[in-house]
């Protein structure tokens, strides 16, 4: 019996997946194709003709599966990387100076590293392809860390109400602000400081006396204002 379009586009999970992905060789060789240039030529280089030609088939192809060259790149990476080691060793700084080292040899010494501040830009201009981003790259390598985190809450090495992604932020993004704004070295040591420095700041919260009031922005106490000193 001959496969109609109404088979190829039937309703429910399954059906969108066919309809995707029916042709799975050519899917795969797109994916490869994508992974072998951005190794060659970087984000910035790549094109979706070139990815055509590497993989033998159409640039109409490559769009009917991807709107962009930022989707069709974040596709192959979610693809091509492995999730980060979730290490246990029952020591939160042992365990959090790993996993920044990790960050630092994924950002300086692989092409996905290459490949994250040129698509950055892409990502603020493009919302759809920014939540793809989180969803397919970001999260699970988050969660991992998260994880290890929470364990250390269990442990009693954090406070319960401690800020589990403010710590993640604080130690990521600042190796990410170095590498791509300022400029400054990102070394062997880095790793460790970073975390020194930010578990010295949770243990000098976790010391302060019970209800004792938190200055806000430049050491004023919540609920004043440069307006008020004005008078």
């Amino acid at each position: 019996m001959a496969r109609t379009k109404h088979d190829e586009t039937a309703p429910g999970e399954y059906g969108r997946t066919l309809g995707r992905y029916r042709n799975v060789r050519s899917h795969r060789a797109i994916l490869t194709a994508t992974n072998q240039l951005i190794a060659e030529l970087g984000y910035g280089r790549l094109t979706i003709e070139g990815v055509a030609a590497r993989a033998g088939v159409g640039k109409a192809t490559v769009y009917r599966w991807w709107p962009s060259k930022g989707a069709l790149v974040v596709d192959a990476l979610s693809e091509n990387r492995a999730a980060p080691p979730a290490h246990d060793t029952g020591s939160l700084r042992t365990d959090l100076v790993r996993a920044v080292e990790y960050v630092i040899d994924v950002l300086t010494a692989s092409p996905e590293g290459s490949i994250i501040p040129a698509l950055t830009a892409d990502l603020v201009g493009d919302p759809t392809l920014a939540e793809m981003f989180r969803t397919r790259i970001l999260r699970p390598r988050r969660v991992v860390v998260e994880q290890m985190l929470h364990r250390a809450v269990e442990r009693g090495e954090l406070p319960p109400d401690v800020d589990v992604a403010l710590i993640l932020d604080s130690c990521v993004g600042a190796v990410f602000y170095r590498l791509v704004v300022s400029g400054e070295p990102v070394d062997d040591t880095l790793a460790a400081r970073l975390v020194d420095l930010v578990l010295a700041g949770v243990s000098s919260r976790r010391d302060e006396p019970p209800g004792e009031p938190r200055p806000g922005r430049a050491g004023r106490a919540p609920g004043s204002s440069s307006r008020a000193r004005a008078r």
